[in-house]
């Protein structure tokens, strides 16, 4: 049961940590981000609510470490093995600089809407380190030497490039999750809609990026993890099994996201021309809702999958 609990905390926190960097990021670089987070994305609430979240899972997380590492069960700690956990160990590092990054991100909060591109950068960084410690508690920091250091690197952008997909869908939906009226537009609907076929057609170049990164380094992590001998006998074990789940469903992410860019944006550019948005926008809102389902599932299996050895420590 407790690994079972361990790998849905980690799961939310790869969710919400990735929000917390991904969405001011997303803010920072999108075609018309301070419009859109001033008039229609609920920045505030949103990462305040993600910010507290995040303290509750972090603590939950490494209460539930320590219980699996002791052996004990979680309503009857050792507190002076928490303590020597905490203070003695790089997980217990890694959450230290967590905790002092999220306090960080919630400082940042109140300055949005008076001086948003800093209090966005500092809560972009902040974000950034949070998302990072969760390299310290998977397969990342395992390695040693040389290799060691460029396979926690490979983690770490992959990591990164994961939780600027996952705030970039997340930013999109918001926009594009309001109904409009086939007869009447409303002006702010109008507007969210052509703010979200900016963004979407400005994401292209960064999404690009994203999708470069995140190849790379899950083929580097799948060097040092897997192994080049271990490929072809994936299939018979339970990481490998999951590994390649993971990488069907990221194929279908790439899939939508092409879909989305060079089939669904254009025709939403081309239907506001027309003024004849809302089939566009159903269309494009149900394939940006598949996409963050994928991505969503793909985080759950990179949770469990940190839970358990890969091929190459066999």
């Amino acid at each position: 049961m407790n690994d079972m609990a361990l790998v849905a905390v980690r799961w939310a926190l790869y969710v919400d940590l990735g929000l917390l960097f991904g969405l001011p990021l997303f803010a920072l670089y999108a075609p018309g981000g301070g419009r859109m987070v001033q008039r229609h994305l609920p920045m505030v609430a949103m990462v305040a609510g993600l910010a507290c979240l995040a303290l509750l899972l972090s603590a939950l997380g490494f209460a539930l470490q320590a219980a699996a590492m002791t052996g004990l069960p979680l309503t009857q700690p050792d507190l002076s093995m928490v303590a020597e956990l905490f203070n003695g160990t790089s997980m217990g590092t890694a959450l230290k600089a967590r905790l002092v990054a999220l306090l960080v991100l919630l400082l940042s909060i109140p300055f949005y809407r008076r001086q948003s591109r800093p209090a966005f950068i500092a809560s972009t960084l902040a974000g950034a380190v949070a998302l990072a410690t969760l390299a310290w508690s998977g397969h990342g920091a395992a390695g040693e030497g040389e290799a060691g250091w460029l396979q926690l690197g490979a983690d770490l952008i992959h990591l990164l490039a994961a939780g600027a997909w996952v705030g970039a869908l997340a930013a999109f939906l918001a926009l594009v999750l309001t109904r409009l009226a086939t007869d009447d537009l409303a002006t702010e609907d109008m507007d969210r809609v052509m703010l979200a076929e900016e963004a979407l057609r400005g994401f292209s170049f960064v999404g690009t990026i994203i999708v470069a990164l995140l190849i790379l380094t899950g083929t580097v992590n799948g060097w040092f993890l897997v192994g080049p001998g271990n490929i072809a006998s994936l299939g018979q074990s339970t990481y490998g099994l999951l590994l390649i789940a993971k990488l069907l469903l990221f194929a279908g992410m790439l899939g939508l996201a092409a879909l989305n860019r060079y089939r669904l944006t254009p025709a939403l550019a081309q239907a506001i021309e027309e003024e004849d948005a809302p089939r566009a926008q159903a269309l494009l809102r149900a394939s940006l809702v598949v996409e963050g389902g994928l991505a969503i599932v793909i985080l759950g299996l990179v949770a469990w999958l940190g839970t358990l050895s890969p091929p190459m420590s066999m």
